[in-house]
């Protein structure tokens, strides 16, 4: 006669198993929020060194100033216009860069002749923080930035994502001669 044996769990098995499941939850959870966060303000910055690099090769390609300002890109659209710079330089509402049509160069102020594209606004538990007087970069056909245009040069812009930790604080700066870098900083 064969003995017959039955697989499976037990419930003791069972209730170990969800114990370890349950650990490495509680354990891994806060790490994937800090890889997420992480991510986020790593994609905002690259899309705003997008919008520099950008400005500044469009302006050498095409020999004309370009531009990228502060802009409400979300309430442009839905109020069905095109975005303009905003004027309280509030860089966390979105960025538009294009092609201006500057009276003399050192001009304080654009004019939006060609939009090359519009970002939008960064997550809404991010800040954007750049200096006064950076309302908007101006890029030369030289691929240098307009130095009489308002913004102190080196321009830093600042990005921090809410209950920023380690190293999730971001500062973008640019040259005078247009070059655009990023680096990690520690949380302040």
């Amino acid at each position: 006669m064969r003995k017959s044996y039955q697989s499976g769990f037990t419930v003791l098995e069972l209730m170990i198993v969800i114990a370890l499941l349950a650990i490495l939850t509680v354990i891994a959870v806060p790490s994937f929020r800090s890889a997420i966060q992480n991510n986020r303000i790593t994609a905002q910055t690259n899309d705003l060194i997008t919008a520099f690099q950008l400005a500044r090769s469009e302006a050498v390609k095409r020999g004309r100033p370009v531009s990228v300002c502060a802009s409400d890109v979300i309430q442009a659209e839905i109020d069905g216009t095109d975005p303009v710079c905003d004027t309280s330089g509030d860089w966390s509402q979105g960025w538009l860069a294009f092609v201006d049509g500057l009276a003399s160069e050192g001009s304080n102020s654009v004019t939006l002749t060609e939009r090359i594209r519009a970002w939008s606004p960064v997550a809404t538990d991010a800040d954007v923080a750049a200096p006064t007087g950076a309302e908007f970069l101006r890029f030369l056909p030289r691929g240098n930035v307009d130095d009489g245009s308002g913004a102190t040069l080196p321009v830093s812009i600042d990005l921090e994502i809410s209950d920023c930790t380690g190293d999730q604080y971001r500062r973008i700066q640019i040259s005078m001669s247009g070059t655009v870098s990023s680096e990690r900083l520690s949380c302040p």
